[in-house]
Parts: structure tokens; C-alpha cells; sequence
């Protein structure tokens, strides 16, 4: 398959294919797990993995690819604003690529920790957590940023739920972040491009109340809040300080009550 479009305003062309030499992954892998359970609500988890990689998919785009061969026309000194025509021949061509060899390896550790298991004064009380360190040599090549990281892949990410719930009331808190990773983001000319992302840490806060008897009995009072601390989205060039784009998502604000019979 093979799909191109012309942007009536640049004059440029774009495109996105299919590429039928693609091989699946294969890779020799190695994984190793222990669980360990404590009554009906604890636990703790760890895992090992390996992975030698014969072949990988990754997506790439070529900014310098020739459309000749489609027969776009060239724009004439005053080319009409809906006019399909292109300054030149050279736009950028979307599609995935095998890449090969390179290792994956990490440890992936996890837990829930109920309050009780400690004290009896910490019946309610509760945490969930959770780490994944990664390591990878697997690059891939990008035009814009040379050789780089499979996108996506964090070396670090972590995630704590901390909790409280009795006599109809739940409360908890959960953190989540990772490291700075490759990733993939809409640049000035309306195409897919990698970029690098700043490490995040984001945060949200619920709880609600479930009345357990008279008239409101089954009645239950919910308030939300995402992204508690407003974490902005960074996107950087190589350098950290060469930002490319920052957003503010803001916090996101939810009440609501549901009643089940």
C-alpha cells in the first residue's frame, strides 16, 4: 500500500507505506519470575528478562524521499492556494523498517502492601507499588536525530498507589512517572517526527463516600482530580534546554455519584 497526499499550503508532498519485505520480530529470550503471596490481599512479584533481538519493527520517516515517480505536478511562479502541485519533488515517506540485532534486558518488581498484615490499627490502610528498570542496546536511525533509542522505551519507570478504604469511605492517592524517553509527536509541517521527552511524574487524587444504610443506602459521592500537580509535557531537541514543545494540560476537576440497587 502505498498513500500520498500534497499540502495545498506548502506545496509539499507526504506519504505513508506499507513495506512488504517486513519480517515479524524474533528475538532469543530468557525470563525469570518470582511470586510470593501473604494471606488473600498481599503480595510481591519480581521478574528478570532477557531478550537478544534478531529483528525488530520500528517506524521511520524519510524527509528526503523522491516523488518523481508519483507525477506530481511542479508548481508554476503563482500557483493557485487549492492548486495539487509541489515546490519540489523531495517530501517526506512514512513506513516501518526491520531493524536488527541488539539486547533488552531488565527486573520488574511489584507489591501490595494492606495496612493490616502490620497493626490492626492500620486496617484500611494500604499501597500498591511497583518499578521496571530497563536496559537497551537496540538504536534505531532517525534523520533529524541520528541514532537513537527504540521510541517509547523509558530505562526507569515507577508507579505508587497509596489507599485507605472502610465504613463506605475511599480515599487514594497514585503517582506514576518515567524517565525521559523517545517519542513520537506532530512537528510544524503536520508530520509524525521523534522527538526526545522529558522524564514525567504525574499524580491523581479520588475518593468518595458509599452510604451503607438508611434512604441513600447504595448512593455513592465521587470527586477526581487528574494531574494534580499540572506536569507539563516537554518535548526537547538532543539538549534538554532546546525545547521543542511545552504543554499545560492543567488539572482536571470530576464530581459524580452513581446508585446501584
Amino acid at each position: 500500500a502505498f498513500e500520498f497526499s500534497v499540502d495545498t499550503t506548502q506545496k509539499r508532498a507526504s506519504a505513508t507505506g506499507g513495506n512488504p519485505r517486513l519480517s515479524p520480530w524474533r528475538a532469543d529470550a530468557f525470563d525469570l519470575s518470582y511470586e510470593k503471596y501473604f494471606g488473600t490481599k498481599a503480595y510481591f512479584s519480581a521478574a528478570v528478562f532477557y531478550k537478544k533481538l534478531k529483528t525488530y519493527i520500528f517506524e521511520q520517516t524519510n524527509s528526503t524521499y523522491d516523488f518523481t515517480a508519483q507525477g506530481i505536478p511542479t508548481c508554476g511562479p503563482t500557483p493557485g492556494p487549492n492548486e495539487v502541485c509541489v515546490f519540489s519533488q523531495i517530501g517526506s515517506f512514512k513506513q516501518q523498517l526491520n531493524g536488527k540485532g541488539g539486547t533488552l534486558s531488565g527486573v520488574e518488581l511489584s507489591a501490595s502492601l494492606p495496612g493490616e498484615i502490620l497493626s490492626d490499627a492500620l486496617n484500611g490502610f494500604g499501597a500498591v507499588l511497583s518499578l521496571s528498570l530497563t536496559d537497551s542496546k537496540i538504536k534505531i536511525d532517525d534523520a533529524a536525530l541520528g541514532s537513537v533509542p527504540l521510541p517509547g522505551l523509558s530505562k526507569t519507570v515507577w508507579s505508587v498507589t497509596a489507599y485507605y478504604e472502610a465504613h463506605g469511605f475511599s480515599a487514594r492517592v497514585s503517582t506514576r512517572a518515567r524517565s525521559k524517553f523517545i517519542g513520537e509527536i506532530t512537528n510544524f509541517a503536520a508530520e509524525r517526527s521523534l522527538r526526545y521527552i522529558k522524564a514525567d511524574q504525574f499524580t491523581d487524587f479520588q475518593t468518595s463516600y458509599e452510604f451503607q444504610d438508611g434512604y441513600l443506602k447504595g448512593f455513592t459521592l465521587l470527586f477526581q482530580v487528574n494531574n494534580l500537580t499540572n506536569e507539563p509535557y516537554v518535548a526537547y531537541n538532543a539538549i534538554e534546554t532546546r525545547l521543542q514543545d511545552y504543554n499545560e494540560y492543567g488539572r482536571q476537576f470530576l464530581i459524580g455519584f452513581n446508585y446501584k440497587l
